[in-house]
């Protein structure tokens, strides 16, 4: 009774407040897009078909399986840096500049010969990859010990190095000689056969790839490497391995020269070999490197009776989509729009080369036909839905351009959902098909889109379609035409918005005249997936929550919480629904580097359901400049011994440590300090209910927070995040009568 008097007494001493701190249901909802524009999407079923590569939807490996789980890919690649001075008998590897140019056990604390490779068996046969790409070592030279730093007057040769010869030229051993200082490749082609199988096996390894980005070999590995790789060096090492592959395994693919960018595409290696290529370029009227390179390949194949370069591989990291989000969203247009220039030295110099991918195609038909092409590195940036935009416009061009092979480097949630749009759009393997069709959209800077059917059924049709509109929801009227089916339905599933999930937001059961009309929600993603039948959509159930509910809790002072150990403390309130932590720092060098970067890692303390605990950690990495920004996802597993477990963080906090930097100066070997300030912490949680009554500050809970919340509101002092869910009295007011009301469902609860 106490109670409800005070209550009545509340109400009465706000009453007065309520005619003029009423809110109506337009200011409650959230506003819509400035408005719709149209677009026409025509799918030509009668026009030219092109067979899709199933392995252009890969990713590279890097022992962390939380990707594996959270991307269905076909293709996974073992390359980087680190496997350049990869040992295959002791399992060795050097950082080069990445990391002080150390030698350790960083790819694998085990000593079996070749397990990084057994490993990467084992990792695609329990995720279901199909092909596998492991990397070769051709720079001359690999780690000899796991003792750490190289120092200078280390590099090669001394006895911190290890030999490596293409050929053995004797008797393979069964296991590998440890004590001769040579390691050799056709042996460890030939111990992987013995292990795994062939390259025809579903255990055993499809392809090897000559290295890895030899044009920096004296960058990255400049104890190991250091004059800049020659232009006959890399020719004669590409021949001689890619003949000792053969010889041991025949049908194994051969992918090479792994090109870090288009400099290397253009003339190998910089301006370090200018003079030596430019004489080459004018003897045999190359137009790039990539033409002499094909060419010798080719000369190669004719002399040796066999051919010994099955794939062409290049790595692509887009210029422009460094620029930021609306550069990233039109920067996969350089690969093949003619004309196209895009916001960078690319666009500004290199026009004569624009679109990439027909080019490179061009140099193909030329001078070594049949040969296939592989992006064995990419990734358009971003952590955010323009990364998903360019990531599935990326996808489609390679679909249209024919690659062959294609493994995204790194990633993160959004660019994940960019691939799972092909892949896996209803969590249930729904894919795109394995043959595109012809397709046009009115204007690819305003939205792209790539159709296909799945061996040649024309009743089942897969378009995935972007809006690279960040305000401006999109009508798109996609037409499918010179098709003699009857087109009856449609499921349209989207990225949209600060969520990286694909949602179904509509099934169209009307589809009339062979025309789908669909509205995408602004700066969005989808998949329109259209069939002739009817049931095949049935048992759907829209999506008509929109995204799960969010609450952020931000740091804005994160100095403010170095603990004793010298790391930041973040402290983490609700575990279970912990959902991604956004970082934001100043990087700075002490050396005055143009450019340098910082290797960082969330240390956790997690516990399994079982009750067991163990040390883990997230890596993220940071760049040099103001306001370098990084996110960590969660997704209630860790990583713990290698093995993703379901946990949760067992003392409610987090540490952001610096594990490792590398910059312009450290290559250079002189003294550079890259020092981390963090500006900003962000930890979001996610909620799986789209609407708690009573919850305005949009956190999943209703509890004593909303009631202070939604009294500041009501008196002027501040917002709220879900004004809806105070909406307790559903007459499109918020006033002090819901302030009333919520109290009482507080009392109650």
């Amino acid at each position: 009774m106490k109670n409800t008097a005070f209550l009545t007494a509340f109400a009465v001493t706000l009453s007065a407040l309520s005619a003029t701190c009423t809110v109506s249901s337009e200011n409650i909802q959230s506003v819509n897009a400035a408005g719709s524009y149209d677009m026409n999407i025509t799918v030509d079923l009668g026009g030219e078909k092109k067979e899709i590569s199933p392995y252009i939807y890969g990713i590279n490996q890097y022992g962390n399986q939380t990707d594996y789980k959270n991307v269905k890919v076909n293709s996974v690649r073992q390359g980087g840096n680190r496997m350049t001075a990869y040992n295959w008998e002791t399992n060795a590897s050097n950082a080069g500049s990445d990391w002080k140019h150390s030698s350790d056990d960083n790819l694998t604390t085990s000593d079996k010969p070749a397990y990084c490779v057994q490993k990467l068996s084992e990792e695609a046969e329990k995720y279901g990859f199909d092909y596998k790409l492991t990397t070769l070592q051709l720079a001359g030279y690999v780690a000899a010990d796991k003792n750490g730093t190289v120092e200078e007057s280390e590099k090669v040769p001394s006895e911190r190095w290890n030999k490596v010869v293409a050929k053995k030229g004797a008797e393979f051993d069964a296991e590998p000689n440890l004590t001769d200082g040579v390691v050799y490749m056709d042996e460890y082609v030939n111990y992987i056969v013995n292990k795994l199988g062939d390259s025809k096996s579903s255990t055993g390894i499809q392809g090897y790839s000559l290295d890895n980005e030899p044009a920096l070999w004296n960058h990255t590995h400049s104890r190991m490497h250091p004059e800049p790789v020659g232009i006959a060096e890399l020719t004669e090492k590409s021949i001689e391995t890619a003949s000792a592959v053969k010889a041991v395994d025949p049908n194994a693919e051969i992918f090479g020269p792994a090109l870090y960018g288009y400099t290397a595409y253009d003339h190998l290696a910089d301006d370090e070999n200018s003079d030596e290529w430019e004489k080459i370029k004018a003897n045999g009227g190359y137009n790039w490197y990539i033409d002499y390179y094909l060419d010798e390949m080719k000369k190669a194949e004719d002399e040796n009776g066999k051919r010994l370069l099955d794939v062409l591989d290049i790595h692509y990291y887009s210029e422009s989509a460094r620029e930021g989000t609306e550069d990233r969203v039109q920067s996969v247009r350089t690969l093949y729009e003619k004309g196209f220039a895009e916001n960078s030295w690319i666009g500004m110099w290199c026009q004569s080369n624009i679109p990439i991918l027909p080019t490179i195609q061009k140099s193909i038909d030329k001078y070594y036909p049949g040969t296939k092409l592989a992006i064995s590195e990419y990734n358009f940036g971003g952590e955010d839905i323009s990364a998903t935009i360019a990531q599935a416009e990326a996808l489609g061009c390679y679909a249209d351009a024919g690659v062959y092979f294609a493994t995204l480097w790194g990633g993160n949630p959004f660019i994940f959902s960019g691939i799972n749009l092909y892949t896996n759009y209803d969590g249930n393997g729904g894919s795109f098909g394995n043959t595109l069709v012809p397709t046009v959209t009115d204007d690819v800077s305003l939205s792209s889109s790539y159709a296909s059917i799945n061996d040649g059924d024309n009743g089942f049709v897969t378009a995935m379609i972007t809006n690279k509109n960040m305000t401006d929801s999109e009508n798109a009227s996609v037409v499918l035409k010179n098709s003699d089916t009857d087109y009856k339905a449609a499921a349209v599933y989207v990225v949209s918005g600060d969520s990286e999930e694909i949602r179904l937001i509509d099934i169209i059961d009307n589809v009339e005249d062979n025309t789908v009309n669909v509205e995408l929600p602004a700066f969005s993603a989808a998949m329109v997936v259209i069939s002739d039948d009817v049931s095949d959509f049935e048992g759907l159930k829209k999506d008509d929550g929109g995204e799960k509910v969010r609450n952020v809790v931000t740091f804005d002072n994160p100095e403010s919480l170095i603990n004793s150990n010298g790391y930041v403390e973040v402290p983490i309130d609700d575990p279970e629904h912990l959902k991604k932590v956004i970082i934001t720092a100043d990087v700075t060098s002490s050396a005055n580097s143009s450019w340098g970067s910082a290797g960082c890692a969330v240390s956790i303390n997690a516990v399994d359901k079982d009750g067991n605990k163990f040390w883990t950690s997230k890596s993220y990495g940071l760049k040099l400049g103001n306001n370098s920004t990084a996110e960590v996802a969660f997704d209630g597993t860790f990583s713990n011994d290698g093995e993703d477990v379901e946990a949760v963080i067992d003392d409610g906090k987090i540490e952001l440590q610096k594990w490792w930097e590398a910059s312009e100066k450290l290559e250079e070997d002189i003294e550079d300090i890259i020092t981390v300030k963090y500006t900003n912490i962000q930890v979001v949680y996610e909620y799986e209910s789209q609407s708690v009554e009573g919850d305005v500050t949009n956190d999943g809970l209703f509890n004593v927070s909303d009631i202070v919340a939604l009294q500041k509101y009501i008196l002027g002092m501040g917002t709220l995040e879900n004004p809806l869910a105070g909406d307790v009295q559903k007459d499109n007011r918020l006033d002090a009568f819901d302030l009333v009301v919520m109290r009482k469902m507080l009392i109650s609860k």
